[in-house]
């Protein structure tokens, strides 16, 4: 409470209650699934198992505003903050909250659609994220194959490794912090953006001094540009890649999985861009 007559509300509630939004859709949900069990049920008795089916709209938009909501835990908890309409986004400043804050807030709170949601949302989101690109690619990256994702294991965001060992030898600094961190498998991707990231001539030596250091340490470092991002197909050929040096294998997208990850790209990527 901040006077009388004025209450402010903390990042966590404010996600809590954008989450708690969808509630009103959860009839609709059961409604729609039961009919679309009876349209399986009746294809089947055809001998049409293998129709291809529409994608339940609601269904979507059921995990459309769960992914939103991680969205918006990822800037809370990351370096940037988005400007109203006609701003610019704000870097490296202060995170507002953590990803663990909120799920455990949510699980402090009643049972409900909302809490339930938040804690999804938190468990989805990421730590750390300096730039809205950086949380569109690692939603795209983590996300389940169902919700549109790849189903990559779960990268950590700007995490410091530390190199003061190698101080003198390899680097002038103790610390470099990757974009995209795989520690167990030593794998590292780094976002070289002039577009979304507060980028200049020194933040690109930086970089690229940043990666050379990992590179002699032992670590795989992965590149990526605007120009590889701005396509789904280039997006799905560096999951691959990652896939490959992680040594996972990807999981095909059945029809339905594939259309909610055209639409799950469509949801970040243009909104980024508008940015």
């Amino acid at each position: 409470m901040v006077g009388d007559d004025v209450l402010l509300s903390g990042p966590e509630f404010t996600i809590m209650q954008f989450a708690g939004a969808t509630a009103r859709l959860d009839g609709l949900l059961d409604a729609h699934a039961a009919a679309v069990a009876a349209e399986a049920r009746v294809l089947a008795d055809l001998g049409l198992e293998d129709h291809a089916m529409a994608d339940s709209p609601l269904v979507w938009e059921h995990e459309r505003r769960i992914v939103a909501a991680a969205v918006l835990a990822c800037e809370f908890a990351g370096s940037y903050r988005l400007g109203m309409l006609g701003e610019s986004t704000r870097y490296r400043v202060s995170p507002i909250m953590s990803c663990d804050g909120l799920e455990l807030m949510a699980a402090r709170a009643e049972r409900t659609t909302a809490a339930s949601r938040a804690s999804k949302a938190a468990r989805l989101a990421f730590d750390g994220s300096a730039s809205p690109m950086e949380t569109a690619l690692a939603l795209l990256f983590a996300l389940p194959v169902e919700y549109g994702g790849f189903g990559l294991p779960r990268p950590v965001l700007n995490m410091p490794v530390d190199v003061s060992g190698y101080r003198g030898a390899l680097s002038d600094r103790d610390h470099v912090s990757p974009d995209f961190l795989w520690p167990e498998m030593r794998i590292a991707l780094e976002y070289d953006s002039g577009e979304f990231h507060f980028r200049d001539e020194k933040d690109a030596g930086t970089d690229a001094v940043r990666a050379n250091i990992l590179t002699a340490l032992g670590y795989r470092v992965f590149r990526a540009a605007p120009q590889m991002v701005r396509s789904l197909v280039g997006v799905e050929l560096l999951a691959r890649q990652l896939a490959c040096a992680l040594g996972i294998s990807l999981d095909a997208p059945d029809e339905i999985c594939a259309l909610r990850r055209r639409r799950l790209y469509a949801e970040l990527m243009p909104r980024q861009r508008e940015r």
